[in-house]
Order: C-alpha cells, then sequence, then structure tokens
C-alpha cells in the first residue's frame, strides 16, 4: 500500500537533482567538451553552428542555468544593480515603486538583476555591499539636500547613480541618464569634483 506520507528525504534529493544540472552534464548531453560547451554558450570562441544549436538543445532540455558565482568569478561582473530606496513619511509609496519599478525593467532589459535595500539600513548595507563586490553599480533613489549615503558612494569603487539632487552640487557630479551613450548604459560613476576621486 501506499502511503501519502510526505519524505522530505526523498524530495531534496529530488530537488537536489534537479537543481545540481552543471555545464559538464550540457556537454555530456551535447557530446562535447566542457570548454567547447562552455566556449558555445559565452561566444567568446568560434564553434559550429551545429555544435552550438546541440549545446543549446542540451540547455534546453536539462534546464541548465548558469552558475552566477562562477560566472562572477570569470568576469569580475555580478550583473547586479544595488538599488538603494528611502522611503519618506509623506511620500505617496506607490509614486517611489514606479522608480522601482522603472529601474528594475531597464535594468533587467540589460541583463542586469536588482538588489533592493531600504533606507533602514542605509548606509551600512551601502558600505557592506559595496565592499564585498556584490553588486557592479548603485541607483540611489530618494537623494536628500544631505544625504549620509553620499560619502559611502564616492569611496565605493562600483559606479553610481542618484535619483534627486544633494544640497552640495558641486561635490557629487552624477548623472542618472541612461540614453547619453549609444547602447543606454549608466553614464559615469559619482565622483568627487572637488578632489578628483
Amino acid at each position: 500500500m501506499r502511503s501519502n506520507r510526505f519524505d522530505s528525504n526523498r524530495f531534496d534529493s529530488m530537488v537536489t537533482e534537479i537543481a545540481m544540472v552543471t555545464i559538464g552534464d550540457v556537454a555530456r548531453v551535447a557530446g562535447v567538451s566542457r570548454s567547447t560547451a562552455s566556449y558555445a554558450l559565452s561566444g567568446k570562441r568560434s564553434i559550429s553552428v551545429e555544435v552550438r544549436e546541440r549545446v543549446e538543445q542540451s540547455v534546453r532540455n536539462l534546464g541548465y542555468t548558469p552558475n552566477a558565482g562562477a560566472k562572477a568569478l570569470a568576469t569580475s561582473q555580478t550583473k547586479v544593480l544595488g538599488l538603494l530606496a528611502r522611503f519618506l513619511e509623506d511620500e505617496f509609496a506607490p509614486a517611489m515603486l514606479q522608480y522601482i519599478l522603472g529601474v528594475t525593467n531597464r535594468a533587467r532589459e540589460r541583463g542586469y538583476d536588482t538588489l533592493l535595500l531600504t533606507d533602514e539600513d542605509g548606509v551600512s548595507a551601502l558600505k557592506r555591499i559595496s565592499d564585498s563586490r556584490m553588486v557592479d553599480g548603485f541607483i540611489l533613489l530618494n537623494v536628500a539636500e544631505s544625504d549620509d549615503r553620499l560619502d559611502i558612494l564616492r569611496k565605493a569603487a562600483q559606479p553610481g547613480s542618484l535619483v534627486g539632487l544633494p544640497g552640495d552640487r558641486r561635490a557629487s557630479t552624477c548623472s542618472i541618464s541612461t540614453s547619453s551613450l549609444p547602447d543606454g548604459s549608466w553614464s559615469r560613476p559619482c565622483t568627487n569634483s572637488a578632489t578628483g576621486t
């Protein structure tokens, strides 16, 4: 007689099997070497159309998703943007959500994900995320006249964009334009114009 009881060990085993598809599995199913499968997916080397199609079919059949951590190590890019939101008491929250959706949707079109950080942990989150290189860049929403996040952003290795204007506009030159460059990328990092950093 079959038991209807949930078996967590069996479930965990099934999930592990599904989640553990590797580039090696893709290569084996496609009948190519691991490096060939990797090159076929990255486009870094010339691969025949037939081999590329076999690799892509293996990816679809296996449900393979590249490991973001491994990809970040190989490319030095996380493909993640840190979005630091500051919700003000007198603000209409749906209006702020429109900014968040706009940034997130535009980032996704460009192959980036967003990491949403709230003001409750604003300064320390910005420093922690910057120091850990968890993101490729920052977008600060609701920048205030005297914004304590700007000092950390100026010291960050990653570029940043502001939505709002700080009181000391000479101390921070940033751009929120995504149309000034031909590819629509962020135009330039925040810099301290007084020191050039």
